[in-house]
């Protein structure tokens, strides 16, 4: 019933519901989320905000390690360490030497951030914005279309984006075309890569003292078709055997980090609540398990939420507000915020309710 009633309310409201929209509302069990979607669909601009409502609120595998952003920014760190003066043909795309790894989110676009989201910049000044995309559909494209060009205002022409898909197969258009111009990604079908096989060879070359392929641990879990317990179970293989290389030696607690964080929705809960207990004293940089860092993540993602749903209701964001914003510690008045934000359509007023709860 609840579902009927949102999918007739997006109708209202947009006029035609695209049938890859409609598929992932059907999907969703939980009805505290449906409830939740149906009371953000009033904020809604465009059936891509929906999307992205529901990339944050249906209910995922395992701990969202990604939200954290102390988290998030140490393995982009790592990456970045790994991949200088290397190239990108661990995805079979040719580049010059990689010089630079950052993360870019285009203030008039929301990111979610339980994906790997990053750009590489090479010794040409070229930039290669790699995107995870796991079940990818043709709305999909058309977002990362909008993100792309929105980046491009940022960092220029010279911008390439390289989609990783994982998860289901995508059989869609590649390129988007319209009488004004095209958008043609690079797309990397990681569903077609087995990644049993490419495990197995990994621990041959590192047998031999060959170290070339060790990063691509990172991005085997996402490797073939299988779903499930079995998506899940080359994800665990990876992890044991990451953690086999932790224990000869802590150059690897990285490489350990970072899988953790990617593989948080690809194991269960249980398991990897059980991988974090068993190497968090091995791991310098861990901080999930960390009720501080759990803490600091939350109130970080309360303050984007807070300016996203400023930006939703008022349009732009003065920058001394988002400084205010920024400096408030306190989950507490945070979470007040948000609530006088969802009910503000002056900026003058809520900056004169901020002064008050601050």
């Amino acid at each position: 019933m609840l579902k009927t009633l949102l999918l007739s309310e997006i109708q209202q409201q947009f006029e035609q519901i695209p049938e890859d929209l409609t598929k992932k509302i059907k999907s969703i069990q939980k009805e505290s989320t449906l409830k939740a979607l149906y009371r953000k669909l009033p904020e809604c601009r465009n059936v891509y905000d929906i999307f992205n409502n529901i990339q944050q609120r249906h209910p995922v595998y395992g701990k969202n390690g990604l939200k954290y952003q102390q988290n998030y920014d140490a393995m982009i760190k790592w990456i970045a360490k790994e991949f200088s003066g290397k190239t990108l043909e661990i995805f079979g795309v040719k580049t010059q030497a990689i010089t630079d790894v950052f993360t870019l989110e285009p203030v008039e676009i929301h990111v979610h951030a339980g994906r790997l989201d990053i750009v590489f910049k090479d010794v040409a000044n070229e930039y290669y914005h790699c995107e995870e995309q796991r079940n990818l559909v043709i709305d999909d494209l058309y977002r990362s279309s909008i993100y792309h060009f929105q980046s491009s205002r940022q960092l220029g022409n010279a911008v390439t984006d390289i989609l990783l898909i994982s998860g289901e197969p995508y059989n869609g258009p590649h390129t988007i075309e319209t009488r004004s111009g095209s958008y043609k990604p690079i797309i990397i079908d990681l569903t077609c890569k087995d990644g049993y096989s490419r495990l197995n060879e990994i621990k041959k070359d590192i047998q031999q003292n060959n170290y070339e392929s060790l990063i691509e641990l990172l991005f085997i879990p996402l490797y073939g078709k299988e779903k499930g317990q079995k998506r899940s179970q080359l994800a665990i293989n990876v992890i044991d055997f990451e953690i086999e290389l932790l224990k000869k030696d802590k150059i690897y607690q990285n490489l350990v980090f970072a899988t953790l964080i990617m593989c948080n929705k690809l194991v269960d809960k249980d398991t990897l609540k059980k991988y974090y207990e068993e190497v968090k004293h091995m791991l310098d940089i861990l901080e999930i398990a960390q009720e501080d860092g759990m803490q600091k993540g939350m109130q970080l993602a309360m303050r984007k939420n807070l300016i996203e749903i400023l930006r939703n209701k008022v349009g732009a964001v003065p920058s001394y507000l988002v400084e205010k914003i920024n400096d408030i510690e306190q989950t507490e008045q945070l979470s007040n915020l948000v609530v006088q934000a969802s009910n503000c359509n002056d900026i003058i007023w809520f900056e004169r309710q901020l002064a008050t709860t601050v």
